[in-house]
């Protein structure tokens, strides 16, 4: 450990470089897995599971190696002990027992830039260049787990050309487009929200069941639902799964060959329909007499001899849904076809025609029966010599037009429309007895009906599972080379058997259905359940496979095989979103993020529900289900699971939200760990300002009034006017004694965050309302709210937010050789983390992220950097510092995002609505010079090489902007920071140092001491600690920063232990006029112990 002073009263700092060099040599060399070379430590890393192969196998070996060597040849050392501690136990890949490393430091950079470079063997030398010479650091979830196998979330999807069973017959599922319509579990069609399209890695599974000889093939870990006599757990409650009853979701790996393939069929059912057959005439004048349509004559020089049109086939106008309008429909499919002839609209439907074979006398004077009870119109018998068939004709454009409508024409393409699928049983069993009198036939086991049609013959699966018979499909090619579908219906005694005998044909092949089918098909409690034919794992892996979003039952059928689409927040004012979003809480948690939540839009506590008074709970119930469930979520023990809630300053129950932080608060409300962020408009200020009452309005009523969401409505615009509505119920409280309470809190806790909602929304160039920040106040990105079921399914996949973080430091930042080539390498980075991550289980952050490409690129080492260059944090010079560099960042950042844009050719979604677009974002940097105000600074940046931009700069920027766009919606935000300055050896964030010799408690080795960046016995003037600096200068410092970042900055706020609640309320008031967006935590300074324990974001600083 660090001495700290020597005789002569000088700080040691020479003992802690010799304390990190001991670690090494003492503990990391002994406890690291030696290999003779690069190769040996590669095949074992990737044979054993410890590294991505994929990561790997987009580079060359030999590329791999001279990457390797590159980041060995800087011969990187750890200028601080903590650094190291920090790096090897947080960060660094260790044996799965935990006790061994596998990777340095270099070798954890390498894999960081093959991962994000992807495959850009340029891209991943300056990555390795920027991260070990310390320019730029990614967050922590991205410098942990890169390149890691052992990390992530299955993907659940299948190949391209799945076919999905739709109204319109089988669609490949990557055809499929939002609003389409998909058969679900529960024989409904329902509606697709969206269509994903993931990268794959993993061999597909194929599963091949009685009912389809075509197997399914899927990625290995989507839910497949089952029947089963084991005792499983299933992967998924409801969606179709009864445990009781042995129906479960399983992943397709873990199905096994005595399970049972679910299928389902359309059960959704409709009124009988009768069709008015006049919507189906063609040009012309046409009436109805006696029942029939007749189309008048037009031919002026006849008219007196003859009112109708004798050629014009007369049939009844209306047609009602029946056995025979369906027998008809049947032989129509297998036998018959619509001829076309040429007319004024182009082709059109001319007639009908069945072909028979001539010893089919039975059948013709069936259908001719049929045909003259449903039409009121005789079909003329043609027949033929050379080919032994009749023909039977109906020259009737309107009966062609209505048969088109429903199956269509030519015996490839017709299907089934919805309308078929959905009719009335007795209509569909007429078509079932039609179709398979036409093209079926007995065997000696059940009949079979074979078209040239697979599509249509899995529809007609389908329709003979809606009626209660069992059958097999199978497809083969004929003789004339024809893919063509088998459909078989086996004599199984009751439906399937009275089915055989109603159809009637060639019964004298039939003898019965011989042995047991039980380990073939069965039907359970009411469902069709299939034996497994065949499983397999194939060596098929499909770079790209797919799945469906569905709404309301989120499952979908593949030929009537049953499969489950798997998939910061906002909770809205229903039962739904609150148990959705603590789902997605929990599983954001154990993915190791830090969840923020918006509980403004919740009804107040004693609120109506369904129009019954003092019903609603309020918040404080939602708060203590989440409190729990971020405990219950604790990343594999790493730590535990960090979360925070924002409410508005006019929510009714904002006293009741603050009172659950104080020390004295009841057991039961109290909240002991979850974070708190108040959001607060420009309209509170201004009551108090006045001394005046500020009024708390009810969200539900707000929402009923508006049509919006509270959180959506500008509370400073429509102040007066929701105070003078009658129909918002609201109650008051003194503006001032809020900020007194605010003040009180924050002294006893530190709680809670503020974001100043109107500052925020007036600096976004986005489209769309900010309502609530993040667990460390940075992120400032819109979101838009979901919609959901009462299953928690997706009603409406809203917009939710992800932090893809990383940040520069800024003395290595202003030492670079390429300043503007070190900021577009960190920007690429950080788009490549936005586009590498896919948070499947929270469809809304998944949309988010891929909607936005939001990223945000930090700061660190500010202080460090200043005492560097005898600046002193909060001066003139160091303000000026700030602002120059903020501004030169933007530049950069900008055209890097514009390139990609470029590049890409594409733009974040609503790029066209933004001010970027419009170019309003640009106007404060083409119409004022921005350069440095003090000698000092302008020689910093002269002295660096770095050039600033200029008035002509910013003007292309713009030009190329408004042309190509950009490819990130967000660009910047400056995170607190913490294990990642310390492995960077940087000053955190922004803000001044909180001692000079920092005091760290880490685990069993107890106390750490870390000495500030640069500080040498020489320069400890310039380290004046954050509780000298005082608030002002710190505000200023973080407004010059703020005004070039598109996000926001954390601001920690640091006060003596002198301090009043009155002097917090003034920073507050100090932070809102100067323009900062949001404020983090509130320090004391305690004077127990000398130096400081940094406690902050969990999910940021780390």
């Amino acid at each position: 450990m660090l001495n700290l002073y020597d005789a002569d009263g000088k700080i040691q700092f020479d003992k802690d470089r010799e304390a990190a060099h001991q670690y090494f040599l003492q503990h990391v060399n002994q406890n690291t897995v030696f290999f003779h070379n690069q190769d040996e430590k590669l095949d074992y890393l990737i044979r054993e599971n410890y590294y991505e192969r994929e990561v790997l196998d987009q580079y060359s070996r030999n590329f791999v190696k001279s990457l390797l060597d590159r980041a060995y040849a800087k011969k990187f050392r750890f200028p601080t002990f903590l650094g190291a501690f920090k790096y090897y136990t947080s960060y660094t890949l260790k044996t799965f027992d935990g006790k061994r490393y596998l990777e340095r430091f270099e070798d954890r950079v390498v894999m960081v830039a093959l991962t994000l470079a992807a495959g850009d063997t340029g891209l991943a030398e300056k990555l390795v260049d920027e991260i070990i010479d310390g320019r730029f650091q990614p967050a922590t979830p991205t410098f942990l787990n890169s390149g890691k196998k052992q990390r992530g979330e299955p993907v659940s999807c299948f190949p391209a050309g799945t076919p999905v069973d739709t109204p319109e017959g089988p669609k490949a599922i990557e055809s499929l487009q939002p609003g389409d319509r998909v058969l679900s579990h529960d024989g409904s069609f329902s509606v697709v929200e969206s269509v994903v399209e993931n990268p794959n890695d993993q061999p597909l599974v194929s599963i091949s069941h009685f009912g389809h000889k075509e197997p399914i093939r899927c990625t290995p870990e989507h839910p497949i639902l089952v029947w089963t006599t084991r005792e499983v757990e299933t992967l998924i409650e409801g969606d179709g799964a009864d445990p009781f009853n042995g129906f479960v979701w399983l992943a397709a790996k873990d199905v096994q060959a005595s399970d049972f393939i679910v299928t389902a069929a359309p059960l959704q059912r409709r009124e009988r329909r009768i069709y008015d057959l006049m919507k189906y005439v063609g040009s012309g004048v046409y009436e109805e007499v006696d029942g029939l349509i007749r189309k008048v004559n037009s031919d002026l020089k006849h008219r007196s001899k003859q009112r109708h049109r004798m050629r014009f086939v007369s049939v009844n106008r209306y047609v009602e849904e029946s056995y025979d309008l369906g027998l008809i429909l049947g032989w129509y499919i297998a036998e018959g076809h619509v001829s076309k002839r040429s007319g004024s609209d182009g082709m059109i439907a001319n007639g009908i025609h069945f072909t028979l074979g001539a010893h089919e006398l039975e059948y013709q004077q069936e259908l001719g029966a049929a045909f003259k009870r449903v039409f009121a119109a005789d079909l003329a018998v043609h027949h033929s010599v050379s080919d032994q068939s009749v023909r039977m004709i109906c020259n009737s454009m309107v009966v062609a037009s209505l048969f088109l409508s429903m199956v269509g024409t030519a015996y490839h393409t017709k299907r089934l429309s919805h309308d078929v699928l959905t009719a009335d049983e007795e209509f569909q069993r007429g078509l079932l007895d039609g179709l398979f009198r036409g093209d079926g036939c007995c065997t000696t086991g059940g009949m079979m009906l074979d078209l040239v049609n697979p599509e249509l013959v899995d529809q007609v699966q389908l329709l003979l599972r809606r009626v209660g018979i069992v059958s097999t499909v199978r497809q083969y090619v004929n003789q004339a080379g024809n893919v063509t579908g088998q459909v078989f219906v086996p004599g199984l005694p009751g439906t399937n058997e009275e089915f055989i005998f109603d159809v009637g044909k060639n019964l004298h092949n039939y003898l019965g259905r011989k042995g047991s089918s039980r380990k073939t098909y069965q039907v359970v409690h009411g469902r069709h359940v299939y034996g497994i034919r065949e499983l397999k794992r194939t060596h098929e892996v499909p770079a790209t496979v797919y799945n469906l979003h569905v709404d309301g039952t989120h499952t979908y059928t593949i030929r009537g095989t049953v499969v489950h689409n798997c998939f910061l927040l906002r909770i809205e004012d229903n039962m739904e979103s609150i148990g959705r979003s603590i789902n997605s809480a929990l599983q954001l948690s154990k993915r190791g993020g830090g969840v923020a939540l918006l509980l403004s839009n919740i009804r107040e506590h004693g609120a109506p529900i369904k129009n019954i008074e003092n019903q609603s709970s309020g918040v404080i119930p939602i708060m203590k289900l989440l409190e729990d469930s971020f405990s219950y979520a604790n990343q594999l023990g790493a730590r535990q699971g960090a979360g925070a809630v924002y409410l508005h300053a006019h929510h009714p129950d904002i006293y009741r939200f603050l009172d659950t932080k104080r020390e004295n608060a009841d057991e039961k409300i109290r909240i002991k760990t979850l974070s708190l962020g108040v959001v607060i408009p420009d309209i509170t200020f201004e009551l108090a300002k006045k001394n005046e009452d500020m009024y708390l309005f009810s969200p539900y009523d707000v929402e009923r009034v508006y049509g919006l969401p509270f959180a959506d409505i500008s509370v400073t615009e429509k102040y007066y006017e929701m105070v003078d509505d009658s129909r918002i119920r609201k109650t008051k409280i003194k503006a001032r004694e809020f900020f007194q309470t605010l003040a009180e809190l924050q002294f006893e806790s530190g709680y809670p965050y503020i974001m100043f909602e109107d500052t925020v929304n007036r600096a976004n160039p986005i489209e769309g309302k900010i309502t609530h920040s993040n667990l460390c106040s940075e992120i400032l990105q819109v979101s838009t709210p979901s919609l959901f079921n009462e299953d928690l399914s997706y009603a409406k996949v809203g917009k939710d937010i992800s932090c893809n973080l990383g940040s520069l430091n800024i003395a290595k930042t202003m030492d670079s050789p390429d300043f503007a080539q070190t900021i577009e390498v960190a920007i690429r980075a950080l788009t490549a983390v936005s586009d590498q991550t896919h948070i499947y289980s929270v469809p809304s952050i998944e949309q988010g992220n891929n909607e936005s490409h939001a990223i945000g690129l930090g700061q660190m080492n500010l202080h460090g950097y200043l005492a560097r260059e005898r600046i002193f944090y909060g001066s003139e010079e160091g303000i000026d510092f700030t602002n120059i560099y903020f501004y030169t960042v933007l530049y950069h950042a900008l055209r890097a995002s514009n390139r990609i844009a470029i590049e890409r050719g594409t733009h974040f979604k609503g790029f066209e609505r933004s001010k970027y677009a419009s170019g309003e974002f640009f106007d404060k940097y083409t119409e004022q010079v921005w350069e440095p105000k003090t000698p000092k600074v302008r020689q910093l940046f002269a002295d660096a090489g770095i050039r600033i931009p200029d008035q002509n700069d910013w003007r292309r920027l713009k030009e190329s902007v408004q042309a190509h766009g950009i490819y990130n919606q967000n660009l910047q935000a400056v995170p607190p920071t913490g294990s990642i300055s310390y492995i960077n050896h940087s000053t955190s964030s922004i803000h001044p140092i909180v001692s000079k010799i920092e005091i760290r408690k880490e685990g069993k080795i107890g106390r750490v001491y870390y000495p500030a960046p640069y500080m040498t016995n020489d320069n400890l003037e310039y380290y004046q600690d954050a509780y000298e600096i005082g608030y002002e200068k710190i505000i200023d410092t973080y407004a010059a920063a703020t005004q070039h970042v598109d996000q926001g900055l954390s601001l920690t706020l640091f006060f003596k232990d002198t301090a009043t609640t009155r002097d917090v309320n003034k920073a507050q008031i100090y932070a809102w006029r100067k323009g900062i967006k949001t404020l983090y935590y509130i320090r004391l300074r305690q004077m127990a112990l000398e130096g400081t324990e940094v406690e902050g974001c969990v999910s940021c600083m780390l």
